[in-house]
């Protein structure tokens, strides 16, 4: 698999997470457990499009995460 196919299956697997608690592993080797928000967008032309950052609140803070930097994500 590629880089490009796995950063599109961290963000496919992030919108089927969005809003619930997860676990993301991040290539620096830290993890972070909290609730994920991840949404698909839409554009201008009224097309949908996968953000380059996810967001995960741990106890009220929110830490935003590029997506290419995640190494796995899955429920907490």
């Amino acid at each position: 698999m590629n880089l490009s196919d796995y950063v599109q299956a961290i963000k496919n697997r992030a919108v089927e997470l969005n809003g619930t608690t997860v676990v993301v592993e991040l290539s620096s080797g830290k993890t972070l457990t909290g609730t994920l928000a991840y949404a698909l967008a839409t554009d201008v032309g009224g097309f949908q499009k996968y953000p380059s950052v996810l967001t995960v609140t741990v106890s009220t803070k929110a830490h935003t995460v590029r997506v290419d930097r995640v190494d796995s994500i899955g429920q907490g």
